[in-house]
């Protein structure tokens, strides 16, 4: 368990269109309510149901905090969520998290979770993941393009 208390690498379970649009380039920030504890560097999308698989991951190449008014004027041309469902999202929120969205790779096949690690299921919010996961998704995807 030490491994995970430095871990850079969090699952998100996002809805899949919103998920799709992360793995397309047209949803360049993702919006949370909470901020991450820990300097992730990495984060697996995991696409929730009817999907319920890792479709990819993405390099964060940033964290922004701030009111959800003010972050919806900054990112509401990149957010890839309309602005009423952005506000009944954040409606009993004082504070939003953005998560900009650097370098995709969408893998080839979706995987379950349990491929990754054992007994790992889709957490509510967001979990801290091994950093070694991130050796088995680029292991996985270098085996199917062989």
């Amino acid at each position: 368990m030490g491994s995970e208390e430095t871990s850079d690498v969090a699952l998100l379970p996002i809805k899949p269109k919103f998920a799709n649009a992360i793995m397309d380039g047209s949803k360049r920030v993702e919006f949370r309510k909470v901020k991450f504890q820990r300097n992730v560097r990495h984060v697996v999308v995991y696409a929730s149901s009817p999907i319920s698989m890792v479709i990819g991951y993405f390099t964060v190449a940033g964290i922004d905090e701030g009111s959800p008014a003010e972050l919806w004027r900054k990112y509401e041309a990149v957010g890839g969520i309309a602005e009423d469902e952005f506000r009944k999202y954040y409606r009993s929120a004082g504070s939003a998290i953005a998560i900009n969205v650097g370098e995709v790779k969408t893998l080839s096949k979706p995987v379950r979770l349990a491929s990754l690690k054992r007994n790992l299921t889709a957490p509510q919010s967001f979990a801290y993941l091994d950093a070694a996961i991130m050796g088995k998704l680029r292991q996985q995807e270098n085996e199917r393009e062989l």
